[in-house]
C-alpha cells in the first residue's frame, strides 16, 4: 500500500522567519513520523539555505524577496506555478500567506485531482479593509467571489479560533466542513532540548514552567512587559504608548519589544516624540535563546484591533502560556484569546484602544503577587490544554480521515 501524500504551500518555511512557516515544519516532521510523504513548495531569499532533504520530506522553493504588499501577487503567481510542477499528491494543503493562496490552492487541487483543505491563519479578503488597507471596491468584491468559490469547494477547512470558525460558515462553508484546531508554541519555546520529537506528553509542561518561587529571581530588578512578535496593521500601538505614558512614573516597569525593527520604527519613533525611557527593543533572538527570552517577561503582551475580530488569532499568545507567564491581552472581548484568558483565568483582557486599562492591569500584576500567581497558575493549565501534541495529533487523524474518504 503506497504512502499518502501531502502538497503543503505557504510563502515561509525555516530559516525563514514567520510563525506559519515553523507551524508547517511542525506538521511536516509530525505527518513523516507517521509514514506520509510531504512536499512544501515556499519563497525564499537567494541567500537562504535549503533545510536537508529527507527520503519523505522535501522543500521545494521559488526564490523569491517579497519589497511591498503588492509584491505578493507574485509570491502567490510563483508559488502557484511551482506546486502545479510538482506530481500529484493525495492531498494539497494551502495557508493564508500570501492572502487569496486558496484560490492557487483550489487551481492545483483541480488539476492534479487532489483533495484541498484549506489551514485558515486569517480570513482574506476580509482583512483587508480591516487593516485599512485600500483596494478598489470592484477588486475587492472579485475577490470575495473566487474566494467564496474556492471555500466551498475544499474537502476540509481548518481554523484557529471558534469565532473564525462562525464566520466561515457565514460565508457558507458546510459546518461538518470545518473543524478548529488552535495553533501552538514553538517546541524550543517549550523544551529546548527536545530539537523537534513530538512525543512529550502534555502532562509534562508542569515541569518546564518555573517553579514560583523562582520567577522573579533575576538580574534585573526591573518588572517587564514583553511583547515577542510582530507588530503590524492588526496590532495597534496607541494603546501601548498610552500605557506606557501613564507607568512613566514607575521606574521598575519597563516595556520589552522583540521581533522585527522596522516593525518597530513607528513605536520608536512615539517613544522618542514623548521622551518615554520605559521602552525598550530587542531585535530577533536565535531559536536557542526563545525560550530564556519569553521568559524574561513578567507580563506578555498580546494587542489586535477590534476589527480583526475572528479573522486572525495572534500566535505569539500560545508561547506566554507554556512558559507560565500571565497575559494581558489589548483586544476584542469576544474572541479566541479572550476566551482562553477568561476561561483559564491566566490573564486580563482590557479594550484595544484604552491605554489606562492596559497601564492599571500591569500596575495591578506588578504590585499583587496574588493577582499574578494566579494568572500563572491559569497560565500552566492553559498551556497543558493547548499543548502543541494535542493539535498535532488532531492534525494527523483529521489528514488521514479526509484521505481515506472517496
Amino acid at each position: 500500500m503506497s504512502k499518502p501524500s501531502i502538497l503543503m504551500i505557504n510563502r515561509v518555511y525555516p530559516p525563514e522567519r514567520g510563525p506559519t512557516g515553523r507551524m508547517v515544519q511542525d506538521l511536516s516532521r509530525a505527518l513523516v513520523e507517521n509514514g506520509w510523504k510531504v512536499t512544501i513548495v515556499s519563497s525564499a531569499e537567494k541567500k537562504s539555505k535549503k533545510p536537508p532533504k529527507s527520503i519523505n520530506h522535501q522543500v521545494v522553493y521559488t526564490r523569491f524577496k517579497a519589497k511591498g504588499i503588492f509584491s505578493y501577487s507574485w509570491i502567490w503567481a510563483r508559488l502557484l506555478v511551482k506546486a502545479l510542477r510538482q506530481p500529484k499528491h493525495d492531498i494539497v494543503l494551502t495557508m493564508t500567506d500570501p492572502p487569496m493562496l486558496v484560490r492557487a490552492g483550489r487551481y492545483v487541487s483541480f488539476l492534479k485531482r487532489s483533495k484541498h483543505v484549506h489551514w485558515c491563519q486569517d480570513v482574506y479578503p476580509d482583512l483587508f479593509p480591516a487593516l485599512k488597507i485600500k483596494i478598489p471596491d470592484a477588486i475587492l468584491k472579485h475577490m470575495n467571489s473566487t474566494a467564496n468559490r474556492a471555500y466551498n469547494k475544499l474537502a476540509h477547512m481548518v481554523v484557529i479560533g471558534g469565532c473564525m470558525g462562525e464566520r466561515m460558515v457565514a460565508k457558507h462553508v458546510a459546518p461538518d466542513k470545518v473543524s478548529l484546531i488552535p495553533n501552538w508554541a514553538d517546541f524550543e519555546v517549550i523544551s529546548p532540548s527536545t530539537g523537534g520529537i513530538y512525543t512529550q506528553l502534555p502532562e509534562k509542561i508542569a515541569s518546564m514552567a518555573k517553579k514560583p518561587e523562582e520567577m522573579f529571581r533575576d538580574e534585573s530588578p526591573k518588572f517587564r512587559v514583553l511583547y515577542a512578535g510582530t507588530i503590524g496593521r492588526a496590532h495597534p500601538i496607541g494603546v501601548i504608548i498610552e500605557a506606557a505614558m501613564e507607568l512613566a512614573q514607575y521606574k521598575e516597569i519597563e516595556f520589552v519589544f522583540v521581533g522585527d525593527r522596522t516593525a518597530h520604527h513607528r513605536l520608536a519613533e512615539e517613544r522618542d516624540k514623548r521622551g518615554l525611557e520605559n521602552i525598550r527593543f530587542m531585535p530577533f533572538q536565535p531559536i536557542e535563546k526563545l525560550r530564556s527570552v519569553m521568559e524574561g517577561g513578567d507580563i506578555h503582551l498580546v494587542t489586535m484591533r477590534e476589527e480583526a475580530q475572528g479573522m486572525l488569532v495572534p500566535c505569539k499568545f500560545y508561547s506566554g502560556l507554556t512558559v507560565g507567564r500571565p497575559t494581558i491581552f489589548a483586544g476584542p472581548q469576544d474572541c479566541e484569546i479572550s476566551d482562553v484568558i477568561q476561561t483559564y483565568k491566566c490573564g486580563s483582557v482590557v479594550p484595544p484602544t484604552d491605554g489606562k486599562a492596559l497601564a492599571a492591569a500591569i500596575y495591578t500584576y506588578r504590585t499583587n503577587g496574588d493577582a499574578w500567581f494566579e494568572a500563572q497558575e491559569g497560565a500552566l493549565a492553559a498551556a497543558h490544554a493547548y499543548h502543541p501534541t494535542q493539535s498535532l495529533n488532531a492534525w494527523v487523524n483529521l489528514l488521514e480521515e479526509i484521505n481515506q474518504k472517496t
